[in-house]
């Protein structure tokens, strides 16, 4: 999948804003998750932790951006593919925060 941060950075309007040092609200729904699986032990046995890496997500003008995640970002919940999402990105497209959002724009 070639798909960058940088495809953001296409629409000019878009670029206009990150410009301005302030982080970029972006929303859309969640089309794709991208992420590991690692082995960790509890006290009594050993789980399967996912971790996610990225967030492939389409925004309702049909644009697709992949969110890189690290451990930085603050995701609260963990985004499926089909949920709806804000995402705050710098102008650099470093992903700051992911958060789950309802049909009616609520933060859940």
């Amino acid at each position: 999948m070639g798909l960058g941060v940088l495809n953001l950075l296409c629409a000019p309007a878009t670029q206009a804003q990150l410009q301005s040092g302030t982080a970029q609200a972006v929303t859309g729904q969640v089309s794709a998750v991208e992420g590991e699986f690692h082995m960790a032990k509890d006290y009594r046995e050993y789980i399967l932790k996912m971790v996610d890496k990225s967030y492939i997500v389409t925004t309702p003008i049909g644009q697709r951006i992949e969110l890189k995640l690290t451990r930085e970002t603050k995701v609260p919940a963990r985004a499926n593919p089909g949920d709806r999402i804000e995402a705050k990105i710098t102008e650099k497209g470093q992903t700051l925060s992911v958060k789950l959002i309802g049909d009616s724009g609520e933060t859940q």
